[in-house]
């Protein structure tokens, strides 16, 4: 008995001291700068998107449109429809993060490139059923998915950093930045992504149901 409570009350230590590291990461000043760095490529990525992305968004529409088909909210539907967007996700902030090491430029592309398509899909959705319509489609899930993106953003600009250092053979930190960055992927990327993913299955359908009056 004294055992198991003594294996109970380190693992409790244990995971308090993990949680704790990804606390202290979070709020390192690096980070939080390219925070703000990443926020800033997509806001102003995303403008522009409004303005000149919607040939490229009706394109995209068209094309996802011909390869899904027409579906119905369906529970089996939304089941399918959350592990896709879950996983396809949880890859692509992975990628995001790591492919950082190269200078932070993929994570600088990629994070623009979505603010503008997402800037290009609000304009042609905004043309055919106006601002409710997308603040129905977007904001329930983007809450979440949004900040979690700018996070995973910004762990790959600070790769980049710490890359560009290494480049120039100064001190760099690139093994314990991107051991620590693993940590947060895990413990809070991935957690965020998932619940990001149940409310775009299961709950903006039915706030998009709302708006469109049943």
């Amino acid at each position: 008995m004294i055992s198991a409570n003594t294996n109970v009350w380190y693992n409790d230590c244990l995971a308090l001291e993990r949680a704790m590291r990804v606390a202290e990461i979070i709020r390192e000043k690096a980070l939080v700068r390219n925070v703000a760095v990443a926020a800033g490529i997509f806001f102003v990525s995303l403008t522009l998107g409004t303005f000149f992305g919607r040939n490229i968004a009706e394109e995209l529409m068209g094309l996802l449109g011909g390869i899904l088909g027409p579906s119905t909210p369906a529970a089996g539907v939304s089941i399918l429809l959350f592990l896709g967007i879950f996983v396809n996700n949880a890859i692509k902030t992975l990628a995001l993060v790591f492919s950082g090491i190269l200078l932070g430029i993929p994570s600088a592309l990629f994070i623009g490139l979505n603010g503008f398509i997402v800037g290009g899909f609000c304009a042609v959705l905004e043309a055919a059923n106006g601002w409710t319509y997308i603040v129905a489609s977007f904001l329930p899930h983007g809450i979440i998915e949004i900040p979690v993106v700018l996070l995973a953003t910004a762990l790959g600009l600070v790769l980049g950093m710490e890359s560009f250092k290494w480049l120039l053979r100064k001190e760099s930190r690139v093994k314990s930045r991107s051991s620590d960055y693993l940590r947060v992927y895990v413990r809070l990327i991935l957690p965020g992504l998932a619940i990001a993913a149940i409310i775009e299955a299961f709950v903006t359908p039915l706030v998009i149901g709302l708006v469109n009056g049943g």
